[in-house]
């Protein structure tokens, strides 16, 4: 048996991916509920792409008998894949789990590839069975994964827009889980075209080359999976306990009082103790130090600062960073040095920041200082 460079690719993939699912033991400890439902999809992509590397040799009634079997796991691809964002993203989620209802489906199916099995030898006569179950199967599945992919990218969306409430820094494995929803989206659009070119019209693509093309992209997949899950074992979440659409948001109520008393203990703990200087400081951090709750911090933070507490601690980081440049810190450390030892934890992120705030990159924000000229000024309150 002959194998061609592209089934040398897919068996590559899969010895990758059995590789990644013992290797997820033992990225250090946290976030081992989200690691666990990775290595369940690391185990579905390997059986798909098993399975099209040996396609070519099933063709028995043994294999038309039971190959539904396996077909179940895409009705288990989406709610894997939203419950692996769900854990992996916010603090008390950890152990989240979908209601019975979301696997309830693959239940189904289960049931029916064990009547298909029993009754094969006489439904395999049925010239329009096999055509009407096959399309059946294609659009339920399809309809499945892009439901929950819709999903899981409203879950991000929503992560990305309240993480710079709860944190003072980005995070490079967020581009991780948006690169999986890609792949994943793409994949969903070369099976649909599947649906189109089996069972409606003509493009003029060749099926099995859209099948080749969607096990390319589950490959991809993979690897991205494994460069991220592997350096960058940890993330923080953000604070928010429950991402529930249906929750009503609780209104803070702060008197004047309470509200000034906030306000001091955020410029004490900012402006004399230096604390924006902490890298991984985060609103419960800062919350705990100055004895107070989340919410309450965050409401003074929006509505008497009107700043998100990522612009709030960076603010202070940029300035404090512009400082040391007036008195020429940079001519013995690097730009990145005192970055981080300001408080950024990144180069990207400070780089980023420092744009956001100045419109200049910090080199030619030093080179307009050198020149004489008066650039923009960095204000705090």
């Amino acid at each position: 048996m002959s194998i061609s460079p592209y089934e040398l690719f897919l068996v590559l993939v899969i010895g990758h991916c059995i590789s990644l699912i013992f290797a997820i033991q033992f990225i250090p400890k946290k976030y081992t509920g989200a690691n666990r439902v990775m290595q369940y999809l690391l185990i579905i992509y390997s059986v798909f792409l098993f399975e099209r590397v040996i396609i070519s040799e099933l063709e028995t009634d043994f294999y038309y008998t039971y190959r539904y079997l396996t077909n179940v796991l895409y009705l288990l691809l989406g709610p894997f894949t939203y419950t692996y964002i769900r854990r992996l993203l916010f603090y008390k989620n950890g152990n989240y789990t979908l209601k019975y209802v979301h696997y309830l489906p693959a239940a189904l199916y289960f049931i029916y590839c064990l009547f298909h099995i029993y009754n094969y030898n006489f439904i395999k006569d049925i010239s329009s069975y096999a055509f009407r179950f096959l399309f059946f199967n294609d659009l339920v599945f399809f309809v499945s994964i892009s439901g929950y992919l819709i999903k899981s990218c409203a879950l991000l969306n929503f992560y990305d827009k309240n993480e710079k409430q709860e944190l003072s820094f980005n995070q490079p494995i967020i581009k991780f889980i948006k690169v999986m929803l890609i792949c994943l989206s793409v994949y969903m659009v070369f099976w649909f075209l599947g649906i189109l070119e089996r069972f409606v019209i003509d493009l003029w693509i060749d099926i099995a080359l859209i099948y080749d093309i969607s096990c390319l992209i589950l490959g991809i997949q993979i690897y991205v999976v494994g460069f991220y899950s592997l350096k960058h074992p940890e993330i923080f979440k953000i604070q928010f306990p429950s991402y529930r659409e249906d929750e009503p948001k609780k209104r803070i109520r702060l008197d004047e009082n309470e509200i000034s008393k906030i306000q001091s203990l955020v410029d004490t703990f900012f402006e004399e103790n230096k604390g924006y200087r902490r890298p991984e400081l985060s609103l419960s951090i800062l919350a705990n130090e100055i004895d107070t709750t989340t919410n309450k911090l965050s409401w003074v933070l929006n509505n008497s600062y009107k700043k998100s507490f990522y612009e709030l601690v960076n603010g202070y980081r940029v300035k404090d960073f512009i400082e040391r440049i007036t008195q020429n810190e940079h001519k013995e450390f690097t730009l990145i040095s005192i970055a981080f030892d300001v408080g950024f934890n990144s180069r990207s992120t400070f780089y980023k920041v420092f744009k956001e705030m100045t419109e200049f990159t910090p080199t030619e924000y030093i080179k307009n200082i050198e020149n004489g000229f008066k650039d923009k000024n960095i204000t705090m309150n």
